[in-house]
């Protein structure tokens, strides 16, 4: 083993805390990108280094499931804050924030949630 075994070690260690902090990076720019309105191409991409690199076998069937509600009840809240923004005045104002940073994090967790769907029917296959 000696410096080979050594080395594959440390490299798998900074695989595995990249795919986290990229998971944070990515939530960072869903919010920055939220106000600018800009950069929702590296949001996709982080969103695909989340899905390669983050979920293992053992989380895949966790993530898929929490991906898809969460994709599904981004939209519906989405949609419920636009009709509930005519009739309270105070969410008309936080919906012009609110929105643009859903539609962030889905443009973030999409991709993600694609590769790791991929990932689970390959494996299905090939059982």
């Amino acid at each position: 083993m000696g410096w080979f075994g050594m080395a594959k070690k440390n490299k798998k260690g900074l695989m595995e805390k990249f795919g986290p902090w990229a998971f944070v990076i990515g939530l960072v720019i869903a919010v920055v990108s939220a106000i600018t309105q800009q950069v929702f191409w590296m949001l996709a991409l982080l969103g695909l280094v989340v899905g390669l690199m983050n979920i293992s076998e053992k989380e895949l069937q966790l993530f898929l499931l929490a991906s898809l509600t969460f994709l599904l009840c981004a939209n519906a809240l989405s949609v419920t804050l636009g009709k509930l923004a005519d009739f309270v005045p105070f969410i008309g104002k936080w919906i012009l924030y609110i929105d643009p940073l859903l539609a962030n994090m889905v443009i973030f967790v999409a991709p993600g949630a694609s590769i790791v769907a991929l990932k689970a029917l390959y494996t299905l296959a090939k059982d």
